[in-house]
């Protein structure tokens, strides 16, 4: 295997394993235009917002 294909495999790797995470852990990543690191947040679960929207609303 040449070396480039062992970097694709592991970047590959690397990426689904970003995915994952993100998935599992409800965290959400964005890019803005003029900022250089992207924002990364905790998403809050379903029935908190359903129970803070019902408190506040």
């Amino acid at each position: 295997m040449s070396k480039l294909e062992e970097v694709k495999e592991m970047v590959t790797d690397t990426v689904t394993k970003i995915y994952n995470t993100v998935k599992d852990n409800s965290i959400e990543i964005t890019k803005e235009e003029k900022k250089l690191a992207p924002r990364i947040r905790t998403l809050r679960p379903t029935r908190h917002t359903i129970k803070w929207k019902a408190k506040n609303h």
